[in-house]
């Protein structure tokens, strides 16, 4: 009995090992992309605290204007072209995990 315990429980700590090392993949690659859609959208307010309205050249007013317009629609960074990574990824990816492991915990223990 015993070697069959052994064996099982290798393959929770693999299972356990490789979870933790794809969370944590995920973690880096949609940290770095939230931090990304942040500064996007910062240029915005960047552009507008700098007094764009009091410069002397009319030119540069349509072009301030217009970088404000396009920055307030911020940068998505997508997955393959269908998923949107970002902090909210992460908390739907792991309440998923955290549902699939729950639902095989149970029809493991039935």
């Amino acid at each position: 009995m015993p070697p069959l315990f052994s064996h099982s429980y290798q393959v929770q700590v693999r299972h356990a090992a490789s979870f933790a090392l794809m969370s944590y993949r995920l973690c880096f690659y949609c940290t770095a992309a939230n931090y990304i859609g942040n500064e996007a959208l910062a240029v915005a307010d960047g552009i507008y605290s700098s007094k764009w309205y009091t410069h002397k050249f009319p030119g540069l007013k349509a072009t301030l204007l217009l970088m404000i317009q396009n920055s307030q629609n911020g940068i998505t960074i997508k997955a393959g072209g269908l998923i949107s990574i970002n902090a909210e990824t992460i908390v739907k990816v792991l309440r998923v995990a955290w549902s699939a492991c729950s639902i095989l915990r149970g029809l493991r223990q039935n």
